[in-house]
């Protein structure tokens, strides 16, 4: 394994802490994805991949489950499956975790999500990449939820506007929101990254399923299609929520474009518009924030 070393950090402040995450490659993982980091780190930065393998890939919270149905489903004829969607559609990261599957190990196509940066992320000749975004302020809304239902699990504890802080300060796993999705911007248009915004999915998901397919390479009917947009409505999973599920908090919430508005105050807002989505500016990525 090395010298290497991967100290756990974690910010407190008072009865307030942020989750507890190690580095690898600079980018901070949840501390609880492994015992031992060391092996994490080899792990990731040794996969070797293979020329049909295909990642789900996205900042967290912004539509992986999603993504991850839907592929499995073009994957197999729109099938829907009562299996645990992270044993259909594994996380990379946490491939050494007791009962997850190890990737490495998983037949071809192989196929998969992870939170990874651009940067670090395996590549190879032949590998496809999906890359989802959402609107941050909705991003951070589930981020809050989502680490606050993991508990003392995650090591987050605070009000939401302590979350919000280290939200836009990149105190939390995966680190800053608009440097991620940036990294994976720059690279919308090479041949291997198919770049979608969650927003356009939620608007019509039939053309987004077509577009999927047709970068995935997959022959699929029409009528298979809308059998799979249709299947992958968020009301639709929304039933077959058990699948959805990890040891505790659920990966399905409310699946809205808007609830940001429910949360922020206008001090959040105007820290978010200053410190985040200027930096989107002349860079021609651009979100929908309203239904």
């Amino acid at each position: 394994m090395g010298s290497k070393s991967f100290p756990v950090y974690q910010l407190r402040e008072g009865d307030w802490t942020s989750p507890s995450t190690f580095a690898i490659e600079g980018i901070p993982i949840p501390a609880f994805f492994a015992t031992e980091p060391a092996a994490l780190h080899d792990y990731i930065v040794n996969f070797q991949t293979r020329s049909d393998d295909v990642f789900v890939v996205s900042y967290p919270k912004s539509g992986t489950t999603w993504m991850q149905e839907i592929l499995w489903q073009l994957y197999n004829n729109g099938e829907v499956s009562s299996s645990k969607i992270f044993e259909r559609v594994p996380m990379l990261e946490r491939g050494l975790d007791k009962g997850r599957p190890d990737v490495r190990t998983l037949p071809s196509p192989r196929l998969m999500h992870t939170h990874l940066t651009y940067d670090i992320i395996p590549k190879g000749a032949g590998c496809k990449y999906m890359y989802i975004a959402r609107n941050p302020k909705d991003v951070f809304v589930s981020f809050y939820e989502f680490m606050k239902d993991y508990g003392s699990t995650g090591g987050f504890s605070g009000p939401w506007e302590f979350f919000a802080r280290i939200f836009v300060e990149g105190e939390v796993p995966y680190g800053m929101w608009n440097k991620h999705v940036l990294e994976w911007w720059k690279h919308k248009d090479d041949s291997d990254v198919l770049f979608l915004k969650y927003e356009d999915l939620k608007k019509d998901l039939s053309s987004n399923v077509r577009l999927i397919a047709k970068f995935l390479e997959k022959q699929v009917t029409e009528d298979t299609v809308n059998k799979i947009a249709q299947q992958c409505s968020f009301e639709e999973m929304a039933k077959n929520v058990s699948t959805f599920t990890l040891d505790g908090p659920k990966l399905l919430r409310k699946g809205e474009i808007g609830d940001w508005k429910n949360y922020f105050t206008a001090a959040v807002d105007e820290r978010f518009e200053n410190e985040v989505l200027k930096e989107l500016r002349g860079t021609g990525l651009v979100f929908d924030f309203e239904p």
